[in-house]
């Protein structure tokens, strides 16, 4: 059989099967022509690239899931990577210490910067409270879930609600002051809490 025939077969054997036959194709194309070198980089970037998303597409798929589950376990924290207010003024922020958990019944807020002392000792303030009116929406629509709840302490008393992406554990949370017309809201990781890089600083009654 002439050898440039057989290699192409190689080469169309290798692209239906996968890319782990593609290397070995690729041993010598110097018998190819440009065309056909032209076409078959063309096809193992395509093939590189479908590739790269179907992996993002199962990591997100796998962080979305982990959420859920947390959410479901009530045990979950959003990890802040930005804080803005009603105004639309932003800030990014350090998310090992500022973030919002929540643990069985007890919610945990905290503000941090690495730049100041604050009352917590992280530059800001920590506060916590009891949960109470807890409230889970899932829309199938978009495969957004909403979890809403109060949470009430001797430094706090919020309303708070977190918004989950359909896909990966992208979240908002919107804190609103039940007493004042106060507002924080935060966007972040929502990731289970023993999965979490916070650290939590001191709280003060």
């Amino acid at each position: 059989m002439n050898t440039t025939v057989f290699k192409n077969y190689i080469i169309a054997l290798s692209l239906i099967l996968g890319f782990s036959f593609t290397s070995f194709a690729q041993e010598d194309t110097s018998t190819l022509s440009k065309k056909e070198q032209k076409a078959l980089k063309k096809e193992q970037k395509k093939k590189a690239k479908e590739e790269k998303k179907a992996q993002a597409e199962a990591y997100e798929k796998l962080q979305h899931e982990q959420a859920l589950a947390a959410i479901d376990s009530q045990q979950f924290v959003l990890e802040a990577n930005q804080l803005y207010d009603r105004r639309g003024r932003t800030v990014n922020v350090q998310s090992n210490i500022n973030f919002i958990k929540v643990q069985k019944d007890v919610g945990v807020l905290q503000i941090g910067s690495a730049n100041l002392v604050g009352w917590n000792g992280v530059g800001g303030i920590t506060v916590d409270g009891r949960i109470s009116d807890w409230k889970v929406k899932k829309d199938d629509k978009n495969s957004r879930t909403t979890v809403s709840f109060n949470i009430m302490g001797s430094m706090l008393v919020a309303r708070v609600v977190y918004d989950l992406d359909g896909t990966g554990n992208y979240c908002n949370v919107r804190i609103d002051g039940v007493f004042s017309a106060s507002q924080l809201k935060m966007r972040g990781m929502l990731v289970p809490n023993n999965m979490s890089t916070t650290y939590e600083g001191m709280i003060r009654y």
